[in-house]
């Protein structure tokens, strides 16, 4: 089974690469997804005391947890979500996330797309060579959906680049994607 996502060294790493841009970061066990709603509470109950300014709180998140991030940002007091090669949510009448969900085990929640406010920025990172099963159509879908709704939507590509590419690929793309990530988090949450 090995151990929670917040011990992965895949998220200790993201987390003191945020943090030496600047930012405050928080890994959390997210076991349920509940988890992510209840922390998001307290930083806004008790953020003063721990330094975290309540009205600027960003998501990040990759892979299998992106429909988690998604239902936070529709439903949480969060400024903006950057997801990385994301499973996202099913769109336009598609179950292939729903059958991704069922194979590999992942929370997916019941979201739609009328749910994600207009106006909080999420920025998306599309990894061209994933070939995680379902994955890539059903963010291209969600992509076209999200942009005729009318989100505050950015995509970047790594047209080159397989599902978790900020872990497999050491390449200059995948450094200068990793600083696009940073600092859109840093000019989201910092105005």
């Amino acid at each position: 089974r090995g151990p929670p996502l917040k011990d992965w060294e895949s998220y200790r790493a993201w987390a003191r690469l945020v943090a030496a841009s600047g930012l405050i970061a928080i890994t959390y066990l997210n076991n349920p997804p509940a988890d992510g709603a209840a922390l998001l509470r307290h930083l806004h109950q008790h953020g003063a005391e721990l330094g975290v300014d309540p009205a600027r709180i960003g998501l990040w998140a990759c892979s299998g947890n992106g429909p988690t991030a998604l239902e936070l940002l529709a439903h949480q007091a969060v400024s903006c979500a950057a997801l990385l090669y994301p499973v996202t949510i099913d769109v336009d009448g598609a179950t292939g996330v729903a059958e991704l969900a069922r194979q590999i085990h992942f929370a997916l929640p019941a979201l739609t797309l009328a749910e994600l406010p207009r106006e909080r920025p999420l920025l998306l990172v599309r990894a061209g060579r994933d070939t995680t099963p379902g994955l890539d159509p059903a963010l291209l879908r969600f992509v076209a959906a999200a942009r005729a709704h009318g989100l505050a939507l950015t995509v970047l590509e790594h047209a080159e680049a397989p599902h978790a590419f900020d872990l497999l690929d050491d390449s200059p793309r995948t450094h200068e994607l990793i600083d696009e990530v940073l600092g859109f988090l840093q000019r989201t949450l910092t105005r």
